[in-house]
């Protein structure tokens, strides 16, 4: 195994067990220098994705936005120097605004062949099961998070959670789905909306490694896994990664042709997913349509307020830490109706600097459709519709500047540009990359 592709591994179990992990090790306090493990992740992420722009040739279609977007957000940073915001949120912010980038760098320099990114898919399947079946356990079990591994002080004194904890059991709001403390599945990431997301991915990425010719014994434990998934997905109570997930699962069984080469066939399976998905849902559909639940007003308002106020940015934004999760735990005076990683962006750096990132997405979109439709690469066509999916977050949340949810998508995607890019060099190898 190559020091890349190792390091690609091992920071992909460090991202989605890390917080579970740390938290136990920390027990309220006994091993307090556990704070310094995410700085070190941190920094080697920073270093991976310097040696990439250092030593990689990247083509100019993804180079050119992605350079534009670096350049406009550190301009904003440039100028929010004076803007009495503390360090401290000034640098979280700024790292949290490069997130999207230092991982794709990372997953870019780290694949070097088909092999690399057949490891990655399986190491994420792997670790979502585990939190799916953890998940199923721990949603019963809320004691052990608050008396256990105390995760309630680790969040507070380690991660700076100031506001957000539920007064009862100290635990992040998001645990529970409504004020009667009904609980959501955290699983082993320790948060119930990366659980969601992360375990939406795994599921495509499962169907998407799944070989075109299975015995019917293999058809079981493959479907029994996928339902698995879904079930996790539910359990988690996230409906951005509900409809992120049937998105891209819908949108991949409908265009794969390794699957089924008949346009019908793969028709049939799609519509069977989406019904069976519906039913599953029904009641978190109806709750967020009638807007019965607890949240969805709030991110109705949230977007409404982020549009209103969308033309009246300036140039370069209204500065770094104006928006955005770690502002709201500082108290900054936020901007906008906060919410959405696309209005995060905007009104931090400039709506120029999140059309550069829009520009990047979409130049990716377009070069994993094609290395599909020439080359039939499976796991390109996979990445296509996950990044489809999750591009319905990008006004709804901050899930595509997170960490735990969205680090496991950009390093997908830096694997595949790096096929992509070196397909050129080699021909067979997109085709590789789908095997």
């Amino acid at each position: 195994m190559s020091v890349r592709r190792a390091y690609l591994l091992v920071l992909v179990v460090w991202i989605h067990l890390g917080d579970f992990a740390a938290a136990w090790a920390y027990q309220g306090g006994a091993l307090p220098e556990v704070g310094w493990a995410r700085v070190v992740r941190d920094m080697t992420v920073v270093l991976a994705a310097c040696l990439c722009l250092a030593t990689v040739r990247i083509s100019r279609s993804l180079l050119l936005p992605f350079l534009l977007y670096g350049l406009l957000i550190s301009l904003s940073l440039a100028t929010s120097a004076k803007s009495g915001v503390p360090l401290g949120v000034l640098v979280g912010s700024f790292g949290t605004l490069l997130i999207p980038m230092l991982f794709f760098l990372v997953g870019y320099y780290c694949v070097r062949d088909a092999a690399d990114i057949r490891a990655l898919v399986a190491c994420l399947v792997i670790i979502a099961c585990l939190s799916a079946t953890f998940g199923a356990w721990d949603i019963h079990h809320t004691e052990f998070w608050t008396r256990t591994i105390q995760f309630p002080s680790y969040m507070a004194e380690v991660k700076g959670m100031i506001y957000g904890a539920e007064p009862d059991t100290g635990l992040p709001y998001n645990f529970f789905i409504d004020l009667d403390q009904t609980r959501r599945a955290a699983g082993l990431l320790a948060a119930p909306l990366a659980q969601g997301m992360v375990l939406a991915v795994a599921a495509v990425l499962l169907v998407a490694a799944g070989p075109a010719r299975l015995t019917a014994t293999h058809v079981a434990i493959f479907l029994l896994i996928l339902l698995g998934l879904c079930a996790g997905v539910w359990m988690s109570g996230t409906r951005g990664a509900m409809l992120a997930g049937t998105i891209a699962l819908t949108g991949y069984l409908m265009t794969s042709r390794a699957l089924r080469r008949h346009p019908l066939a793969r028709l049939t399976v799609a519509a069977a997913v989406v019904l069976v998905i519906g039913l599953a849902t029904r009641d978190v559909v109806d709750a967020t349509i009638n807007q019965t639940d607890g949240s969805s007003p709030g991110h109705w308002a949230a977007l409404r307020r982020n549009i209103d106020g969308l033309f009246q940015i300036p140039v370069v934004g209204y500065g770094i830490g104006r928006q955005g999760p770690i502002a709201a735990q500082a108290s900054i005076t936020n901007v906008g109706g906060g919410e959405g990683a696309v209005f995060s962006i905007a009104y931090q750096s400039g709506v120029l600097a999140a059309l550069a990132l829009l520009i990047f997405y979409a130049v990716c979109l377009r070069r994993l459709w094609f290395a599909d439709r020439e080359h039939q690469a499976h796991f390109a066509l996979a990445i296509f519709w996950l990044m489809i999916g999750l591009a319905t977050t990008l006004v709804t949340s901050d899930h595509m500047l997170s960490v735990s949810g969205s680090a496991s998508l950009w390093l997908l995607t830096g694997g595949a540009m790096r096929l992509l890019s070196r397909a050129q060099e080699r021909p067979d190898a997109v085709a590789e990359a789908g095997a």
